[in-house]
């Protein structure tokens, strides 16, 4: 476990990229990362760490990267109810304030039909934090993305319902800062779940949205800050019923990662299921793809993380990633390499289009 000591460095595979691995609290288990650069440079990354998904002793962790620092902070754990399974957190920070907030899902042990959002705010960058409270009481409600805060100014939090009759996408959407809120249904959105918005150059917002069907990802756009959504359409990118995120970059520029594999093309893998095998579609490669069209096309793409001889001894893969874009012109990544820990990677822009290789 000594390569897990936050350290960044130079890639042995690629001078170019500078990585690391976020230090480890518990080494079964650690999944879905989330990223967000705060107003003083900092970094922050939380994920949700524990003997296993759906376990009751799944927790929340934080790490903090420091302005000009090369090492990730020893995690502190924000979230740990002892009844229940916590999961997904995502951080925002408040417009021109210190004040940073930290949602996560909360759900009895392996029962997804009993997740509610839980909040916490920290009034300080994230150094301290007040008291956790519900914010939505669900049930069944499950977030995988942070909040956006749209042209007009509302903040619009995308969201979904895991039911017996499926699974499907709203946004809950504020006008007074999160003080209260107002939901909204993602029309014929069954299936189509962790609704990952982008505030797009021309004001609209653009939805990216995972596949229950393993297929591809979908996509939908607003044209009145969250209020109404087109229904989600196929794209030209893979999906594999994983989690992918995107970013701006600024002037029509998007940046995606995702896991470039889909059932479409048999990239899957048999796994145990009951008494029997089911196919599991593979989370491998994981890839950076560049828009220069506000997410019409995505014509630069590269990987960022290839299958390694640690794949082999357990194929869980690289996923869950999350991507962020800072004004010095660098892009981070953070994903789950192994499920062992967060992997955080960090690249020009220009980098995915000096080797970008053609077609997904």
């Amino acid at each position: 476990m000594e390569r897990f000591n936050g350290k960044i460095a130079v890639s042995e595979n690629d001078s170019e990229v500078l990585e690391g691995y976020i230090p480890i609290k518990y080494e079964q288990d650690s999944h879905s990362a989330n990223l967000l650069a705060l107003d003083n440079g900092d970094l922050l990354c939380v994920w949700f760490s524990g003997s296993g998904e759906g376990n009751p002793d799944t927790n929340i962790l934080m790490s903090r990267l420091p302005a000009g620092s090369d090492r990730w902070s020893e995690p502190v754990q924000l979230a740990e109810d002892p009844e229940r399974s916590e999961q997904n957190p995502v951080l925002f920070q408040e417009p021109g304030s210190a004040r940073v907030w930290l949602l996560h899902t909360s759900n009895e042990p392996h029962d997804q039909k009993t997740s509610r959002i839980v909040r916490r705010i920290s009034e300080d960058r994230g150094q301290t934090w007040g008291t956790p409270e519900i914010l939505f009481d669900g049930p069944g409600i499950f977030l995988r993305h942070p909040i956006v805060v749209a042209q007009n100014g509302d903040w619009v939090l995308p969201v979904y319902y895991c039911k017996s009759g499926g699974h499907y996408s709203v946004v809950q959407i504020s006008t007074d800062s999160g003080r209260t809120w107002v939901e909204h249904e993602v029309p014929e959105s069954l299936h189509r779940v962790q609704m990952n918005i982008v505030k797009r150059a021309d004001g609209t917002l653009l939805a990216l949205y995972r596949s229950r069907q393993a297929d591809r990802i979908y996509a939908s756009v607003s044209a009145d800050n969250g209020r109404s959504w087109t229904v989600p359409e196929k794209t030209s990118l893979p999906n594999n019923n994983s989690s992918m995120q995107v970013t701006e970059l600024g002037n029509g520029r998007l940046a995606l990662v995702f896991n470039n594999a889909s059932i479409e093309r048999d990239q899957f893998r048999w796994v145990k299921k009951g008494d029997g095998f089911r196919r599991k579609t593979l989370r491998t490669p994981l890839t950076l793809a560049i828009s220069e069209d506000d997410g019409k096309t995505w014509p630069i793409i590269r990987n960022v993380q290839t299958a390694d001889l640690e794949y082999k001894e357990r194929e869980v893969g690289y996923s869950y990633p999350s991507i962020i874009a800072t004004g010095d012109g660098k892009i981070h990544i953070a994903f789950s390499y192994l499920r062992k820990a967060i992997k955080y990677v960090t690249v020009d822009a220009e980098w995915a289009e000096k080797h970008s290789f053609a077609g997904l």
